[in-house]
C-alpha cells in the first residue's frame, strides 16, 4: 500500500459496491492505494507560501539595495505591501520557484474536493465543482503572470533606479526624465505594468472567494452537526474571510481604475463614483487591504485530520471509476508543450537573435503578450506532465510486480527540472538552461527505461537524434533545427509502446467525528472500519485489519 499524506489510520474507505478479499493470485491482482488527506495538503499550501515569503525577503533585502522611495509598488498604492518582496531580482527567482510549488499545491486541493463531490454520485453537485474547479485551476495558471510582469527592466548596470538611462539586453535605450516637483516618478509605462500585475492578483483572489464558497457548501452538514459556539466560530470566520479577500479585491480594483497612483488622489480629491468611494471608505476602516490576503492561506483548514482522498490503482478494472492509458497522457502533455514553443516562435519577433536564453523558441516566453499566455500554458503542461509520470510509474511498478525506484527517481527529478524551467519567463536570469539539460537528459533515459525491454534500437536512435538536433540546433541557430526538435518532442508515443491500463477507482476517506456523511456511522466498532456497499444497497462494516495483515489487505483485489 502507498500512501502519500496519510495521517494515522483514523480512515475509512467507501467504495460502491461489495468487495471480495483475498490473496492475490497474480499481479494483476495488486492495487496501489495513495490517500491525500486535506489537513496536510492545506498546511503544505500555507507554509509554502509563507516559507516563499520569508525567503524572498531575506533575498530582498540583503541582495538589492531597497528603499521604499524608489520602490514602485510602494510609491503607486503609498503602503509596504507583501509584493515588493516577490518583484526584485533576484528575489523573484525564489518567489517564482516558491510559487509555483504554491499554486501545484493549490491546485492538488482544489481537485481533491472536486473527487470528494464526486464521490457523493450526485450529478448536479459533480457538475458544479467541476465547473467550480476547472475555473479556479485555470486562474491559478494565470496566476504566474503576477511574475511574468517586470516591474524592473533588465539592466546592465548593477543596482536599479528610477530616473535616468536604463540599458536593455537587446541593446535599446529608455531615457527616463527626472519628475518635476509634484508629479510621480512612475511613467505611463510603469503604471500600465502595475495594473496588469494587479489585475492577475485580483482575479486569483475571487477565484479563492469562489472556491471557499464551494467548501462551504460541502462541509455545511459538518458545520451544522457542531456544537454551537463552534457553528459560530466557524460562521464568524467565514464572514471575515469572505468580507477580507472581497473588500481587498475590489478596492484593489478601485485603485487601479483610477488614472492616478493612490498617493494623488486618496482622500485628497472627491470621488465621482459614489460605490467606489464606498468601497475605499470601507477598506480604509476595516484595514482589509492589509489582511485581506490572509485568509486565503487558512480557509482550507476546515476539513478534519481523517478526511481525505484514496485513489485505488490496479490492472483489473473489477469496479473501478474508469482507466487511463499513462503513457498518451504524458505524450500529450508534451505536444501541448511543444504547441507553446510553436506558437511563441510565430507570435513573437526576433526570437532567433535573442541569445539570453540557451535554447532560443523558448525565448517568447518573455515577451509580452504572449508571456501572458504561454507561461499559464506551460505551467498546465507541465502539471499533466506531472500526473503522467504518476501513473506511469504506478503502471510499471504494478506490472513488474515490484518498486522500480530508478523509475520513480528519474521521474521526481524530471518533474522538477521541468518546474525549475518556469523561471525562463523571468528576462533576468540566466541559469535556465540547467533545468533544461537535466529536464532532456531524464526524458531521454525515461523513454530508455521504458522501451529497453521491447523497443531497444529505436529509443537509443530517438534519443540520439534528439540531443543531435539540440546540438545542431544551438550550434548553427538555424531556426529549422529548433522546430524539428519540437516535433522530435511530439513522437513520444510512437516510441515508448504502450503499457497496461491503468483502472482508478476513487473514494472518500472519512472519520468518525465527521457528521458530514450521509451513512450511519457505528462507532461500537471501536476502530476504524472499510464501510462497503454491498449489490443490496446495505451498509458491509469490516474493521480495518491489524498492522500485520494490512499490507495484504490493501493488496487485495477490490
Amino acid at each position: 500500500m502507498a500512501s502519500v499524506f496519510s495521517s494515522g489510520q483514523k480512515q475509512l474507505q467507501l467504495p460502491r459496491e461489495q468487495a471480495s478479499v483475498k490473496s492475490p493470485q497474480s499481479v494483476e491482482d495488486v492495487q496501489v492505494d495513495v490517500d491525500f488527506l486535506f489537513v496536510p495538503v492545506s498546511r503544505l499550501y500555507a507554509g509554502a507560501f509563507f516559507a516563499t515569503l520569508i525567503l524572498s525577503a531575506f533575498a530582498t533585502f540583503k541582495a538589492v539595495e531597497w528603499s521604499a522611495d524608489t520602490d514602485k509598488i510602494v510609491l503607486y498604492y503609498g503602503f509596504i505591501n507583501p509584493c515588493i518582496l516577490f518583484d526584485h531580482y533576484p528575489a523573484k527567482v525564489v518567489a517564482m520557484t516558491g510559487m509555483s510549488f504554491f499554486i501545484l499545491l493549490g491546485v492538488l486541493y482544489d481537485w481533491m474536493i472536486f473527487f470528494q463531490a464526486y464521490c457523493e454520485r450526485r450529478l448536479a453537485g459533480t457538475v458544479w465543482a467541476g465547473i467550480v474547479v476547472w475555473t479556479v485551476t485555470l486562474i491559478h495558471m494565470a496566476f504566474v503572470n503576477v511574475f511574468v510582469t517586470n516591474l524592473y527592466p533588465p539592466e546592465e548596470a548593477s543596482g536599479r533606479r528610477l530616473h535616468g538611462v536604463h540599458a536593455g539586453l537587446n541593446g535599446t535605450l529608455a531615457l527616463i526624465e527626472e519628475p518635476m516637483f509634484g508629479e510621480t516618478p512612475l511613467t505611463p509605462q510603469d503604471m500600465q505594468v502595475i495594473v496588469i500585475h494587479t489585475a492577475f492578483y485580483i482575479v486569483w483572489l475571487l477565484g479563492e472567494i469562489w472556491m471557499m464558497s464551494l467548501l462551504i457548501t460541502i462541509r455545511r452538514d459538518y458545520i451544522f452537526s457542531r456544537p454551537f459556539w463552534n457553528k459560530v466560530g466557524y460562521g464568524v470566520f467565514a464572514f471575515i474571510a469572505i468580507l477580507g479577500m472581497g473588500m481587498h479585491a475590489a478596492a484593489m480594483m478601485v485603485i487601479i481604475l483610477q488614472d492616478k497612483p493612490k498617493p494623488e488622489w486618496y482622500f485628497r480629491e472627491e470621488m465621482k463614483n459614489s460605490v467606489q468611494w464606498a468601497i475605499i471608505y470601507i477598506d480604509a476602516k476595516l484595514f482589509t487591504s492589509a489582511w485581506g490576503w490572509i485568509p486565503v492561506m487558512f480557509y482550507r483548514w476546515v476539513f478534519s485530520p481523517g478526511i481525505g482522498v484514496r485513489l485505488t490503482m490496479g490492472l483489473h478494472a473489477n469496479d473501478a471509476d474508469g482507466s487511463v492509458l499513462p503513457e498518451w497522457w504524458v505524450g500529450r502533455a508534451f505536444q501541448a508543450t511543444a504547441a507553446v514553443l510553436v506558437a511563441g516562435g510565430a507570435f513573437v519577433l526576433q526570437w532567433q537573435t535573442d541569445n539570453t536564453t540557451f535554447f532560443r523558441l523558448a525565448a517568447p516566453l518573455r515577451s509580452k503578450p504572449f508571456a501572458y499566455f504561454g507561461a499559464p500554458v506551460l505551467l498546465a503542461s507541465f502539471v499533466f506532465v506531472g500526473a503522467g509520470l504518476f501513473l506511469t510509474c504506478v503502471q510499471r511498478n504494478l506490472m513488474r510486480g515490484r518498486t522500480d525506484w530508478w523509475l520513480n527517481v528519474n521521474a521526481l527529478v524530471m518533474f522538477f527540472s521541468l518546474v525549475g524551467c518556469m523561471l525562463i519567463v523571468l528576462e533576468r536570469e540566466r541559469f535556465t538552461y540547467i533545468f533544461f539539460f537535466s529536464a532532456v537528459a531524464c526524458y531521454c533515459t525515461w523513454v530508455l527505461q521504458l522501451s529497453w525491454s521491447s523497443n531497444r534500437v529505436i529509443a537509443i536512435i530517438y534519443c540520439m537524434s534528439g540531443l543531435a538536433l539540440l546540438f545542431g540546433a544551438r550550434m548553427t541557430n538555424y531556426w529549422v533545427l529548433y522546430y524539428i526538435f519540437v516535433f522530435w518532442l511530439c513522437c513520444y508515443n510512437p516510441v515508448v509502446p504502450d503499457g497496461s491500463l491503468v483502472y482508478v477507482k476513487v473514494a472518500k476517506l472519512v472519520d468518525f467525528g465527521d457528521r458530514s456523511m450521509s451513512i450511519n456511522i457505528d462507532e461500537s466498532l471501536g476502530r476504524p472500519a472499510i464501510v462497503e456497499m454491498s449489490p443490496s444497497g446495505s451498509d458491509v462494516w469490516t474493521p480495518i485489519p491489524s498492522a500485520a495483515s494490512a499490507s495484504t489487505a490493501c493488496a487485495s483485489p477490490a
